[in-house]
């Protein structure tokens, strides 16, 4: 039963909301100590000016009389108590943005990874590495960051305006609507700013998407690139990143450095302006000495905050930017949903000694929409323990048919079936118990060579990994490594023979009743492709054989040779 339910996608959004619900205690925490901080950054300047108008004005010293020490002694003790109390409202507030941060990046990268395992193949032929790498390390970390230095950060900077605002138009109605009319102009310039910054930001990515890709995927490519004598090529496209990435961040920091000073010098008028009103003493708007002094710390203290927003609009900004290629990945779409019984149809079968038939009915695959058609309306039949070569010039699709086989590439139309089951409701785990794959490269992963063989497959044996390696006559080689087959495995300890050699030990482990051969001799002398064409000789026995190759002198014997050309099989 072919199941087309698709997992749901969720964004970014979605994520963080999760987050921040799951955690409500971080949350409310958050919210209680920012408002803290925010209230608590009104008090000193209502304490000098309580001070000054109260104490220190003129004739208020003599009318205080012989108290007045003790008093000054218990509004000082007042105002150093209001910064202490800020000092523990910031300390917690950092420490609960640094927390929630760290959650939102952990959660993330985690649903990323769970999309991940769920894309198709055809997505990582598409996507170049780097740009993938890039939104799992930079992307994440600008969304991090938009809680740690964005958009938390820019609540609470708002909410100081409009405290310190309100706080300022208590003492005088002159002094708020001053206020209130310098905010549009603020608004104007985070405006202005904010629609050039995002592009530029979203530029920096994609550019650093390419930067992180290019220099692994030259030293992958290192070789060749010696071989053919095009280091001043890789060397001049490596600059022009660099120099493009240099543009970009340049553009933004000129936009950042313009904005500051623009801030403060409105700040530096606005303080002015009110010293002038104090000192024209007019009678509808009195100003006092000790609101002349608490408005100027108040003008000091919100343009800091709409210092900080210049700062945090520029982590909003790549937050956005990191958002917005997150929730593209996150949207890709996914393989169809595996169906287990399936699966578990077809083992059974298999275990009963049912012989397994393939069969390609009206398969239809491009790499893209638009694009031609690597495989048109193929149709085959493939009987069980049935030797089939593929050939073919390059480019013909002899790969790609390769992949579509075993459900690694989806087709646009048409299906494969393995004993009349679609084999993309098959779970991938479940597929290296149905198809051996041995391709042209060896590709290492962490661990021993005893790792290479079993996979992290927990149903592979110590017996079973011995039992392949000597089936390809490995076994007293690894054997001989310094820890055997717990030797950590490394390319320079295997020529290029015994790294095919394992290569069919990897595919046979499971005993797959199907065998893919992709090329497996095309980089090996005489001498060594005949010893590897004997193993698969002896592999092949009892089994379904699937090869391709340029050379049909280097083939294993086979029933019939298929020719794929201009998206069509054909017997040869």
């Amino acid at each position: 039963m072919t199941m087309h339910t698709e997992r749901k996608n969720t964004t970014t959004a979605v994520t963080i909301y999760d987050i921040l619900a799951k955690y409500w205690y971080i949350t409310l925490l958050l919210v209680v100590s920012a408002a803290g901080a925010v209230f608590a950054g009104l008090v000193p300047p209502r304490i000098m000016q309580s001070l000054i108008d109260t104490y220190l004005g003129s004739g208020n010293a003599a009318a205080a009389g012989s108290g007045l020490n003790g008093k000054l002694v218990k509004i000082a003790a007042a105002y150093f108590a209001s910064f202490a109390v800020i000092a523990l409202f910031e300390i917690s507030k950092e420490a609960v943005l640094s927390a929630a941060g760290q959650k939102i990046a952990v959660t993330m990268r985690t649903a990323m990874m769970r999309k991940m395992a769920h894309l198709p193949a055809l997505y990582f032929s598409s996507h170049e590495s780097g740009a993938t790498v890039s939104r799992f390390t930079n992307d994440i970390e600008a969304i991090q960051s938009l809680f740690t230095n964005g958009v938390v950060g820019m609540a609470i900077d708002l909410l100081k305006i409009i405290g310190i605002v309100v706080s300022m138009w208590m003492f005088n109605s002159l002094l708020g609507i001053f206020m209130l009319c310098v905010l549009p102009l603020v608004y104007v310039l985070t405006r202005f700013f904010q629609r050039r910054m995002l592009g530029a930001q979203k530029r920096k990515r994609g550019i650093i998407a390419r930067v992180s890709g290019f220099v692994p995927e030259t030293v992958r490519s290192i070789r060749m690139i010696h071989s053919f004598g095009k280091e001043s090529y890789m060397q001049r496209k490596y600059a022009e990143c660099i120099t493009e990435s240099y543009n970009t961040i340049e553009k933004i920091n000129l936009y950042d450095s313009i904005y500051s000073p623009i801030i403060r010098t409105i700040c530096s008028l606005i303080i002015a302006a009110v010293a002038v009103l104090a000192s024209a003493r007019l009678p509808f708007a009195l100003i006092t000495a000790g609101m002349a002094a608490a408005s100027i710390q108040y003008i000091m203290d919100v343009f800091d905050p709409i210092g900080n927003i210049g700062m945090e609009l520029q982590s909003i900004q790549s937050a956005f930017a990191g958002i917005s290629r997150v929730n593209e990945f996150l949207a890709e779409k996914e393989e169809p949903q595996k169906n287990e019984n399936s699966a578990a149809v077809l083992f059974q079968q298999i275990r009963t000694g049912e012989k397994i038939t393939i069969e390609l009915r009206h398969v239809t695959f491009a790499y893209g929409a638009g694009t031609e058609k690597i495989l048109d309306d193929v149709s085959l039949v493939i009987q069980p323990e049935e030797r089939i070569t593929f050939a073919g010039r390059t480019g013909a699709g002899k790969s790609t048919l390769f992949n579509i086989i075993p459900g690694l590439l989806i087709p646009q139309s048409g299906e494969v079936l393995i004993n009349g089951i679609s084999v993309t409701t098959i779970p991938n785990t479940d597929k290296r118990r149905i198809f051996g794959c041995v391709a042209q490269h060896f590709d290492f992963i962490r661990g021993t060579v005893a790792d290479q063989i079993a996979m992290g497959d927990s149903a592979v044996t110590r017996a079973d990994i011995e039992e392949a390696l000597d089936f390809t006559g490995m076994l007293e080689y690894v054997n001989s490594l310094e820890k055997g087959p717990d030797t950590t495995a490394a390319q320079h300890l295997f020529s290029q023979g015994q790294l095919q050699l394992l290569a069919v030990s990897r595919a046979i482990v499971t005993r797959p009743p199907v065998l893919l051969l992709d090329e497996i001799t095309a980089n090996l002398d005489s001498a060594t492709e005949k010893a590897l064409l004997t193993v698969l000789e002896k592999a092949g026995r009892g089994r379904t054989v699937l090869s391709v190759s340029h050379r049909l002198s280097a083939q294993i014997p086979c029933d019939r040779v298929i020719t794929v050309e201009n998206g069509r099989l054909s017997d040869a």
